[in-house]
């Protein structure tokens, strides 16, 4: 599955991201975040939802979570304050927000 957004291309079955002809380098726990907020993008998704998808039964501190976050913001030309791609809802989790077209 395919995913175009912002002049970006998710590639799922890849576990690519590329955008003008290259792929962005994303460490694999950045790309599953990123990806599975597109794949739920009708809706938000709470930080436990992420926490139990991207990094199942292991603990880990809501720090990391915060620092995937950041790194998926940047590498998609996002940032915390614009929030034109991933959307924090405050306290709960987040939201994927940009328009996704058919990919090329």
């Amino acid at each position: 599955m395919q995913y175009e957004f912002n002049g970006f291309v998710l590639d799922v079955d890849a576990a690519e991201l590329r955008t003008g002809g290259r792929v962005v380098d994303l460490q694999p726990q950045v790309f599953a975040v990123l990806a599975y907020l597109i794949e739920h993008r009708d809706r938000f998704v709470t930080k436990q939802e992420l926490f139990d998808a991207v990094w199942g039964t292991r603990f880990v501190s809501e720090s990391a979570l915060t620092t995937r976050i950041k790194e998926a913001r940047q590498a998609v030309g996002d940032d915390g304050k614009s929030q034109r791609v991933i959307k924090t809802v405050h306290g709960r989790g987040y939201r994927f927000v940009a328009d996704i077209g058919a990919a090329p």
